[in-house]
């Protein structure tokens, strides 16, 4: 099973991330697994340096740094990517009944014809379908698109940050 690293990056407005702190955080979305020494001599800073700025951004929640599966090299899972139109109450319960769920891997908010996007990680087109269905009966959702991912090409979701 081949998995890569996914540094997810949060709300970096609300503290201090300095130049430092973002070319450690490049370094780990190439590689989540490298070692801070690897970090401190890429980047030329001691690595007790590196290992406090770690430490802070873990802590305060800046990043995380997790393993994700390539659904595309792994047999046994399948990934619908479904849009959703809704009403304005589904932003009460029905989408924290999505949130709450195991096989919704990515939900967001969303630009365009559609108000939500969802990636549903399912085991065969029966439980897909029971998926949809059950969406289709909420009467918060409007309207439904969904696509069934194929082959995976690249998979990787590197965060672009720019420090202004």
């Amino acid at each position: 099973m081949m998995t890569s690293s996914n540094v997810t990056i949060e709300n970096l407005r609300d503290h201090e991330v300095d130049s430092l702190d973002l070319k450690i955080i490049e370094l780990l979305q190439q590689n989540g697994r490298i070692p801070y020494r690897d970090i401190a001599r890429s980047i030329d800073t001691p690595e007790a340096t590196i290992r406090y700025r770690m430490k802070r951004l873990l802590d305060d929640g800046i990043i995380t740094i997790s393993a994700f599966i390539n659904t595309g090299k792994v047999r046994y899972e399948n990934v619908a990517y479904i849009e959703l139109k809704v009403e304005p109450d589904f932003f009460g319960t029905a989408l924290e009944e999505l949130v709450s769920m195991e096989s919704i891997s990515y939900l967001s908010a969303v630009t365009g014809e559609f108000d939500i996007m969802l990636e549903y990680i399912y085991k065969d087109n029966e439980d897909l379908l029971s998926f949809i269905n059950w969406l289709k009966n909420k009467g918060v959702v409007t309207g439904l698109n969904s696509r069934n991912i194929l082959k995976i090409y690249k998979a990787q979701y590197p965060a672009r940050i720019s420090q202004e």
